[in-house]
């Protein structure tokens, strides 16, 4: 994650400077003009304690996530794919 920050001023969560670190191990083994992407699962606040760590910065909180921070969590059990689609169509 350091390495990302200090390289691109990108802000990566864990899971994706792992995926980077598996796109460089990768890459070691193509040909120069060869390319690749890593994704991220998340922002990186959800991992702000390790982040905010290893980076040393301190990162806000971007406004859609303050929007929703405090709310209260619902879930919803589903137990069969059609359960599933019922819901996902209402």
């Amino acid at each position: 994650m350091l390495k990302i920050y200090k390289n691109s001023n990108y802000i990566a969560d864990p899971h994706g400077a792992v995926g980077y670190l598996g796109l460089k191990k990768y890459l070691e083994d193509q040909s120069e003009d060869f390319q690749g992407i890593f994704l991220e699962t998340a922002h990186p606040v959800k991992f702000l304690d390790v982040v905010e760590s290893v980076i040393d910065i301190n990162i806000e909180y971007p406004e859609q996530i303050n929007k929703v921070i405090n709310k209260t969590k619902e879930a919803t059990f589903i137990e069969t794919y059609d359960e599933l689609k019922n819901y996902l169509l209402q």
